[in-house]
């Protein structure tokens, strides 16, 4: 049995953000790959690093039986439609399985496709590890096919035991592949320690694709991937994938205490809620000992109105509490700002944004356009007509976050367009980022950061982190 996971590109580069800055493993992947390497030859190919005619390639000497494709992001559909077409072409006996996000959400869609054959909803491991142990969609939970022209839904799977989770398969990587990934031209390591989210943000479709569970794997577990040495002796940033990661404060506390304790002396990225930070800066001082520098901060709105209208409990006023507490803690912050976030929006509350967005002391403001995925709240009220707000376009190739998808009562989508591109030319993204960054590293002082800069992997991709941080002047 071969089996080959590709990670699609995209079709189309995106216009704005900072996608220079970040770019991260294929985790999910590498989290299916260990699941079936016991059972079939496994090969890995990121398709952002690789162009299609080295996937083909790929497909034509590999001639795999399952070609598994990841899609996130709805925007991704079609690309990877071309890949399971040409994957098709190439291997006619293969087949294609599609997962992730967007075909868990829209599985009866996604199988519309010639070229797919099975969708796995939701989590991937344990259900693709039944189709390939069984050699048949038949009877495998969490699995959707098509047969005799007629399309199947099994019954879901139930979530994982996060004690279960095996740990990814990162060693599957090529050269190429391994020196990609990268934070401010950094190695960056991705490790995941919870997967839910407790909220219920209009916009996002996680609380729906985890059944609106929260679950976060033991210190001890994540402890053993953090000193293992596919990661010690790659990486010295590592970015927590979790959408939430201080759901759960006494977690992150021990999570820390154990950082701390083995001197790993690394560097951690989080996304975390503006309002945690305002209600438990404590949790934050430990965070920042631990080694965590640079945090992802769903802003959203300055508006009160607009907040609460996205479900995103919490006020103006936090926002700027948490900002404050952060810079003091020597934190660097990231925020991203939805313009258009209030359905009744008008021109002069997008020109409000943005002028409040110059005025806040965000060290990487990214702006987005509001936008209704597939699952979300947003989406469905829009499609059970609760909603002021049009789809305009269901072409999931514009559903990017930068490219109008919906007709608002006030606002056209010219207008939403030219606020976007207006934010990104007025609000600069990352000012002096290397006076940003001695300020935040003489917060805790030159000691804490010493052994995290001179260490052998810092030193030996010295060069490399020099141009990715003059990338972002």
């Amino acid at each position: 049995m071969r089996v080959l996971l590709v990670m699609p590109g995209f079709a189309q580069p995106l216009r704005y953000g900072p996608g220079t800055t970040l770019t991260l493993p294929p985790l999910g992947l590498e989290y299916v790959a260990a699941n079936v390497e016991d059972l079939a030859e496994v090969r890995l190919v990121d398709n952002r690093f690789e162009p299609m005619s080295s996937v083909e390639n790929v497909i034509q000497q590999f001639r795999p039986d399952y070609v598994g494709i990841s899609c996130n992001l709805s925007s991704q559909i079609h690309h990877v439609n071309r890949i399971a077409e040409m994957a098709k072409k190439v291997a006619p006996d293969s087949t294609t399985v599609v997962g992730g996000f967007h075909p868990s959400l829209v599985p009866d869609e996604t199988l519309d496709s010639p070229w797919i054959d099975i969708v796995v909803r939701r989590e991937g491991e344990a259900t693709f590890r039944e189709l390939v142990q069984k050699n048949s969609p038949v009877g495998t939970k969490g699995l959707s096919y098509k047969r005799d022209g007629h399309k199947i839904h099994n019954p879901d799977r139930d979530l994982l035991t996060m004690k279960d989770l095996r740990l990814p398969a990162r060693h599957l990587r090529s050269r190429r592949m391994s020196s990609s990934y990268q934070l401010f031209g950094f190695p960056v390591e991705s490790v995941e320690v919870s997967r839910g989210c407790p909220y219920s943000c209009r916009f996002c479709c996680i609380p729906v694709f985890y059944g609106h569970r929260y679950r976060r794997r033991s210190v001890p577990h994540v402890m053993r991937e953090l000193c293992s040495e596919e990661i010690q002796g790659r990486a010295r940033d590592v970015y927590i994938v979790d959408d939430n990661f201080t759901v759960d404060g006494s977690y992150v506390s021990q999570l820390c205490d154990a950082i701390i304790r083995e001197r790993l002396n690394m560097y951690f990225t989080a996304a975390v809620r503006v309002d945690t930070v305002a209600k438990h800066p404590a949790l934050f001082e430990r965070m920042a000992r631990a080694g965590f520098f640079l945090v992802l901060l769903g802003i959203e709105s300055f508006s009160d109105r607009a907040l609460q209208k996205l479900h995103k409990q919490l006020r103006f006023r936090e926002i700027k509490s948490a900002i404050r507490t952060l810079h003091s803690l020597g934190f660097i912050i990231q925020g991203n700002i939805i313009l258009g976030a209030d359905p009744d929006d008008t021109e002069r509350d997008l020109e409000s944004t943005i002028e409040t967005a110059k005025t806040m002391d965000i060290d990487m403001p990214t702006f987005s356009l509001l936008t209704p995925y597939p699952g979300t709240d947003l989406m469905d009220g829009i499609l059970a007509g609760r909603s002021a707000l049009k789809l305009v376009t269901k072409d999931w190739r514009y559903y990017n976050w930068f490219t109008p998808t919906m007709q608002y009562p006030h606002l056209s989508c010219e207008q939403l367009s030219d606020a976007l591109k207006r934010a990104y030319e007025e609000v600069p993204f990352f000012r002096n980022p290397v006076l940003t960054f001695l300020r935040s590293a003489s917060k805790l002082g030159f000691a804490h950061h010493l052994p995290r800069l001179l260490n052998r992997a810092r030193l030996r991709t010295l060069p490399t982190n020099l141009r990715g941080i003059l990338s972002t002047l």
